[in-house]
């Protein structure tokens, strides 16, 4: 059975050492974990790059935000185009990023699960988990939220 990881936000602000949102101490093991789940395929919602965007923008240090906005958009820039070091999930058949369909059954699924103290970020992974193992993957999902890794499989 060939494997999936979908990268959560929390995963990323470690990978990206984003002064204020991650931990020096986490980097080496997120780092060593996310290489071996680079040994399958590593996905990113659309949903995920707009909460790390945002958590970018608000460093303090205008030369170490400059750098990372940098480093952040080749790497979106690469991942769209199907290289590493992940897939923008809504990439994955060659339609729209986000289309408005799309963006309104998060929004009701955030609606009807409101309670459950998900974000839109979360439901997207839910929801990229789901159909990812409807294609016999093995989904991991990279989070430090032990509720969302509960839909890995």
């Amino acid at each position: 059975m060939s494997e999936a990881a979908i990268i959560d936000t929390s995963w990323l602000l470690e990978l990206y050492k984003v002064p204020g949102d991650s931990d020096p101490q986490r980097f080496e093991g997120v780092r060593e974990q996310a290489v071996v789940a680079a040994q399958g395929r590593m996905y990113v919602t659309v949903p995920v790059l707009f909460e790390v965007a945002n958590h970018i923008v608000h460093v303090r240090n205008g030369h170490r935000r400059r750098q990372l906005i940098t480093r952040f958009g080749k790497e979106v820039s690469t991942s769209l185009g199907d290289e590493a070091p992940w897939t923008v999930a809504r990439a994955l058949q060659n339609d729209i990023l986000l289309r408005s369909r799309d963006f309104i059954a998060l929004a009701d699924r955030f609606a009807e699960e409101s309670s459950t103290g998900y974000s839109l970020a979360d439901i997207s992974i839910i929801d990229l988990a789901q159909r990812l193992r409807k294609r016999r993957l093995k989904v991991r999902i990279l989070a430090f939220d032990k509720q969302l890794e509960a839909y890995a499989g």
